[in-house]
C-alpha cells in the first residue's frame, strides 16, 4: 500500500510545531514485509528526488539502512518526539472515543449542575412570612427537589455506562496503539534512483497453525497450513508476506573451544557442609510445586492458497509465502499457505500406565514435505479430536498422536502382592493382568504396551514366570508390546507374572 508520509509530517506540523518546513512531496511504499518468530523487516521505496518522510518510532533508528546506497545522497536517520499521532488504522475509533469522552464531560456538566441546583434548594427561604406564601414555596420546593433527584438519579446510571464505555475505548485504543507512539524517524536525503530502506521493528509476530484431517480407514490425512500474525507499527500492509522460522542473529562470532582444566576440589569443612546442605533442602523445597506442575503439563481473509505451501529453505532459516493484509493496529490476522497432502498408517496405542484408553496415532515414516513446528487442530474422520504441538517433524519425529479413542480400553489389575522374607532374602510376587476390550462394531488392531521392571541392583533379581500372551517384542529395557487382532466387541485377558528377590532387611525402590 502506498504511504503519503509528508500529510503525517503536516499534521505534525500543526500539532507540534517540530516538523522540517522544507519537506517535500514524496510516496513511500512498503514493498515487502518478511514476518519473524518475534519481530518484521519491512522495505520500503522512495522515488527519485529529495525527500523528507517519517516511519513510526515502531522502527528500530539501527536498523534502518539503504539497501541500494550508491543511489542516495546525503541520508540521514534521525530519532524524534511526536504527538497525538493516530495511525490510519485507528481514525475511526479514535473519532469514537473522542465523541464519548464530550458525552462524558456533557453528562459530567449536568450532573454538576443539578447537584448545585439540589444545594441552593437547601438553603434558599422565602423573604415573606406570610403563610400562604410560605405553602405554596414549600410545595414548589419539593416539588423541584423530586424533580433534581430523579434526573440526578438516571443521570448517574447514564454517566456510569457513558464512563464504562469510554474506558473500554480506551483500553481498546491503547491496545492497538503503535509501539513507541511518542516517537518517530525522519528520514532524509536526496534520491538519484529509485531507493529500497530496510528497517526492522520488534512489534510482530507470528506462529504457524494446522488443520490436520485424519480418515482413519485410508490413513490420508488433509493438512491446510496457515500463519497467525500480528504487527503493531501503526502502517497498514497488503501484499506478499514471507513468514520465517527463525530470527537473524545480530551478535555472530567465531565459535571458540576454550581449554578445559581440572583440579582437585578445595575440601569444605564440617559447617560448611551442614550449611549448603540446609540451603539444598529449602531449594528443593520451594522448587517442588512448580516441578511437579511442570511434570503434570507435560502429561497431560487471505488470497487463495496454492495447491502446497510455497517453501525456500537456507542452511540458517526456512521460510513459507504467503499473501494478504496485515493491519498495523496488533489485529491478528490468518493466512491460508497452502494444502498438504500426508498420508500415514493409523494404530491404535494401549499404554495402560498413562490412561485406560488407546491413542489414536499415526506413524509416517516417509514424509516428502517438512513441517515447520507449530500447533496443529485434530480431527478424524471430520470430527474434532483435540490439539497437539507439532514439534521439528523429520528430525526423529515421525508419529502424529491424534487423540483418543474411547471405545478401546484396557483395564489393569494387579495380581495379588506377596512379600515374604527370610534370615537370607525377601520375596515380592508382583504381576499384574490387563484386560482389552474393543467397544467396536469392526475388527481392529491394537498396540499394547507395557513393561517389566529393570534390577538396577545386582542384590535385587527378577524372576519372569508367566506372560501370556507371549508379547511380539521385548526389549533391553523391559519393554513389551502385544499387537492383538482383535474381533468387534470382543475381550482379551493379558497376564504378566513375576517376583522380585533381594536381602533381607533391604526394601525395593521403583522410579522411571
Amino acid at each position: 500500500m502506498k504511504l503519503l508520509l509528508l500529510s503525517l509530517a503536516a499534521l505534525l506540523v500543526m500539532l507540534t510545531g517540530t516538523a522540517g518546513a522544507n519537506s517535500s512531496s514524496v510516496d513511500l511504499t512498503i514493498q515487502a514485509v518478511d514476518v519473524y518468530p518475534s519481530g518484521a523487516k519491512f522495505v520500503f521505496a522512495v522515488e527519485p528526488g529529495v525527500f523528507d518522510v517519517e516511519l513510526p518510532g515502531a522502527f528500530r533508528a539501527a536498523s534502518v539502512r539503504l539497501l541500494n546506497p550508491n543511489d542516495a545522497d546525503d541520508f540521514r536517520v534521525v530519532e524524534k518526539t511526536r504527538k497525538d499521532w493516530v495511525p490510519p488504522a485507528l481514525t475511526e475509533l479514535r473519532a469514537q472515543l473522542d465523541a464519548q469522552q464530550r458525552l462524558v464531560s456533557g453528562l459530567a456538566a449536568r450532573k454538576a449542575a443539578l447537584e448545585h441546583t439540589q444545594e441552593l434548594l437547601k438553603v434558599v427561604r422565602p423573604q415573606d412570612d406570610n403563610a400562604r406564601d410560605l405553602l405554596e414555596y414549600i410545595g414548589k420546593s419539593q416539588e423541584m427537589k423530586l424533580k433534581v433527584e430523579n434526573e440526578l438519579s438516571e443521570l448517574d446510571f447514564t454517566l456510569k455506562e457513558a464512563v464504562e464505555k469510554r474506558d473500554r475505548l480506551e483500553e481498546e485504543m491503547d491496545s492497538r496503539s503503535p509501539e513507541e507512539a511518542e516517537t518517530v524517524l525522519r528520514l532524509t536525503g536526496t534520491a538519484k534512483a529509485p531507493l529500497r530502506i530496510e528497517a526492522f521493528t520488534s512489534a510482530s509476530r507470528w506462529n504457524p497453525r494446522y488443520t490436520m484431517d485424519l480418515n482413519s480407514a485410508t490413513g490420508e490425512i488433509k493438512t491446510r497450513m496457515s500463519a497467525r500474525a500480528r504487527q503493531r507499527t501503526g502502517l497498514d500492509y497488503t501484499g506478499p508476506i514471507t513468514f520465517h522460522t527463525k530470527l537473524p542473529d545480530e551478535k555472530v562470532q567465531t565459535p571458540v573451544l576454550r581449554p578445559l582444566r581440572v583440579g582437585l576440589r578445595p575440601k569444605e569443612k564440617p559447617s560448611d557442609l551442614r550449611r549448603k546442605a540446609a540451603y539444598e533442602m529449602m531449594d528443593e523445597a520451594m522448587m517442588m510445586p512448580e516441578e511437579e506442575a511442570m511434570n503434570a503439563m507435560m502429561g497431560s481473509a487471505a488470497k487463495k492458497a496454492p495447491s502446497a505451501p510455497v517453501m525456500e529453505a537456507t542452511l540458517a532459516d526456512r521460510a513459507v509465502k504467503g499473501q494478504g493484509a496485515l493491519s498495523g493496529d496488533g489485529r491478528e490476522a490468518e493466512f491460508m499457505l497452502g494444502e498438504l497432502g500426508l498420508k500415514g498408517k493409523t494404530r491404535l496405542v494401549l499404554i495402560p500406565e498413562q490412561r485406560d484408553s488407546a491413542w489414536i496415532v499415526v506413524g509416517m515414516e516417509d514424509i516428502k514435505t517438512p513441517l515447520i513446528p507449530g500447533t496443529a487442530d485434530l480431527l478424524v474422520d471430520g470430527q474434532p479430536a483435540g490439539t497437539t504441538k507439532l514439534p521439528e517433524f523429520g528430525l526423529g519425529q515421525k508419529q502424529i498422536p491424534f487423540g483418543y479413542a474411547p471405545q478401546i480400553t484396557a483395564r489393569k489389575e494387579p495380581i495379588v502382592e506377596k512379600t515374604g522374607s527370610s534370615w537370607f532374602s525377601g520375596v515380592f510376587t508382583g504381576g499384574y493382568t490387563l484386560e482389552v476390550v474393543n467397544g467396536f462394531d469392526q475388527a481392529k488392531t491394537i498396540t499394547i504396551r507395557d513393561c517389566l521392571p529393570i534390577p538396577t541392583d545386582e542384590k535385587v533379581k527378577l524372576e519372569v514366570k508367566r506372560i501370556e500372551p507371549r508379547p511380539k517384542e521385548q526389549d533391553k529395557e523391559n519393554r513389551l508390546t502385544w499387537e492383538l487382532e482383535m474381533k468387534p466387541h470382543e475381550t482379551v485377558k493379558l497376564v504378566v507374572d513375576y517376583t522380585l528377590s533381594y536381602p533381607s532387611g533391604e526394601e525395593l525402590q521403583y522410579r522411571r
